[in-house]
């Protein structure tokens, strides 16, 4: 017997997670379609920063996150990461 479900919109959210020693506390920051976690105040800005420019990127392209292969997602992280430079610390 065929699933007669209507199908789920395909949907899809950036994670970043910055690892670095903190300081304690907590640092989440909330997009659209992203969410950055963790780090330092100033490893958190950065991170924040790329995540938002990567969303900002897709949308200029007139595309949705979960439109987007592999290969264009590579090519805009490089696109992001030649634009805000390494992350600090």
């Amino acid at each position: 017997m065929a699933d007669r479900r209507p199908r789920e919109e395909k949907t899809s959210f950036l994670v970043g997670v910055r690892l670095d020693k903190g300081d304690g506390h907590r640092r989440v920051s909330r997009g659209k379609d992203f969410v950055a976690m963790g780090g330092t105040k100033d490893g958190h800005d950065h991170l924040r920063e790329t995540v938002a420019e990567i969303s900002d990127e897709v949308k200029r392209r007139g595309r949705a996150m979960s439109d987007v292969e592999k290969e264009e997602f590579a090519e805009i992280l490089d696109k992001v990461s030649g634009k805000l430079g390494p992350a600090r610390e």
